[in-house]
């Protein structure tokens, strides 16, 4: 567990908040005495969801094919007219 003083926290808040995303732990200490605790998130509101198995994962659109559409689309269009006609 690392420890980041106020002045440390506030001057390299990027780099100190990297090092609790990747895992650590800090103690933000005023004038020595701890005052907070740093740590990232463990998983978003998305994934606790999905470990419950309340959620399904994301389908892989790559596996869908689209459509093969005719060049003319106004010829598809004129026969759907004409047989709405008879």
């Amino acid at each position: 567990m690392g420890e980041v003083g106020i002045r440390a926290l506030k001057q390299n808040a990027s780099e100190v908040v990297a090092r609790a995303v990747g895992g650590e732990v800090l103690t933000v200490t005023d004038r020595g005495r701890p005052v907070a605790l740093l740590s990232g998130l463990r998983g978003g509101a998305i994934d606790r969801l999905a470990a419950r198995g309340a959620r399904m994962p994301q389908a892989d659109i790559k596996e869908f094919v689209s459509p093969q559409l005719p060049d003319g689309l106004s010829q598809v269009v004129e026969d759907m007219r004409e047989e709405e006609r008879y």
